[in-house]
């Protein structure tokens, strides 16, 4: 816009150069915590073995009916099939899918067929003794997961009711 005649411009009104801020100084991780690479990710032990959006076991459990037997809150037997879902899916190294849902629910005998009478009773005890109140405390998800043997958790669906069979959870 060009200048209008009848205002007068003192040298301070005129534009000056300015000093372009200096290119920015290097940074790395100092702090506790931070970490610098993928490498440093801590894995295993008291940090499980972290998997790709583990919270979408939920979604796949919401298009699903949540099988609860008398006595059980949906919630709770919801929270116990995620962290079965999140542990098998991170094994493999991917996202939870409608699979690890079916295996989750032989794992705590919610799909019967294969698995004997004495095998059902003990997946309700175990039920029993975990699950209530699951949803309101997630630290214990690591109870639920550790109840299973890792080969059982990982072994295709057909096989998982006859592994557990032989030697179901105590």
């Amino acid at each position: 816009m060009g200048q209008q005649p009848n205002i007068r411009l003192g040298i301070e009104d005129l534009p000056r150069p300015e000093a372009h801020p200096a290119a920015p100084r290097r940074w790395s991780p100092r702090r506790p915590g931070e970490l610098g690479s993928p490498s440093e990710v801590p894995w295993g032990g008291a940090f499980g073995t972290p998997g790709p959006d583990a919270g979408y076991a939920m979604t796949v459990l919401a298009s699903r009916e949540i099988p609860a037997a008398q006595g059980e809150d949906r919630h709770d037997v919801a929270a116990a099939l995620a962290a079965l879902m999140a542990a098998r899916a991170s094994h493999f190294g991917r996202a939870p899918v409608a699979a690890d849902a079916d295996v989750a629910e032989i794992l705590l005998g919610y799909r019967a067929e294969g698995l004997g009478e004495a095998a059902r009773e003990r997946l309700a005890a175990l039920r029993r003794r975990l699950l209530p109140g699951l949803a309101h405390a997630k630290h214990r998800s690591r109870e639920v997961v550790a109840a299973f043997d890792r080969d059982v958790l990982t072994a295709p669906p057909g096989e998982v009711a006859g592994l557990l069979a032989a030697a179901p959870p105590a």
